[in-house]
């Protein structure tokens, strides 16, 4: 049982490390950093994760949970709005996650799993937001998956120009076309989800 527990807190201290150097690094960032910033060997991080693509879509199943959890529990019907916005600080915490995932043969089995797990997420919410009129009627659930490729895209311009804050005009141009004439000008919401999850979470 020792062993299997030392197997865990590696585990989990390898996903800790992973998401601060991505975060410092980029999604691309060499895997032996990962293991210097965990203070394990490169073979400890090889028998966990035996590539990129491994330990990138484990990253994002991880917050793909923790994101599920948060759901589960959400009082509110404005909840699709709140799914943009903590999947979208997803992608600004690890810029360029899923465009190099998504270029990672190893990981596509995992990533499709997750996608279509959000998916359904985000269809069940937008269905409960239009159901409170919320959300308008004619939004579908590829408008909401467009603005994940339009943020990636503003993240990586917003590294060009800091300053244009281009990320968050991505974010209320969308959260502007998915709400009624009524709440067109309410603000963008702030984040509640810190990324990663802290100690005692899904483990990343």
């Amino acid at each position: 049982m020792a062993l299997r527990r030392d197997a865990v807190r590696n585990r989990a201290t390898l996903t800790r490390a992973a998401a601060e150097v991505f975060r410092e690094h980029g999604a691309d960032a060499p895997l032996d950093l990962v293991a210097r910033r965990a203070g394990l060997g490169r073979g400890t991080l090889y028998r966990h994760f035996p590539d990129r693509g491994a330990l990138l879509s484990s990253l994002i199943e991880d917050r793909f949970l923790t994101l599920e959890r948060f759901a589960s529990g959400y009082p509110d019907d404005d909840l699709v709005e709140r799914l943009l916005v903590e999947i979208c600080g997803l992608l600004s915490d690890v810029p360029g996650l899923m465009t190099t995932v998504r270029g990672l043969p190893s990981a596509a089995e995992r990533l499709a799993d997750v996608t279509a797990r959000t998916s359904a997420l985000l269809r069940s919410a937008l269905e409960r937001a239009q159901d409170a009129g919320l959300a308008r009627s004619d939004v579908g659930l590829e408008h909401l998956l467009v603005t994940f490729a339009m943020f990636d895209g503003a993240i990586l311009a917003g590294g060009r120009r800091p300053a244009a804050g281009f990320p968050h005009l991505a974010l209320e141009l969308t959260l502007r076309g998915l709400r009624p004439a009524d709440r067109v000008d309410a603000p963008v919401p702030e984040r509640l989800i810190p990324f990663p999850v802290p100690e005692g979470g899904s483990g990343a």
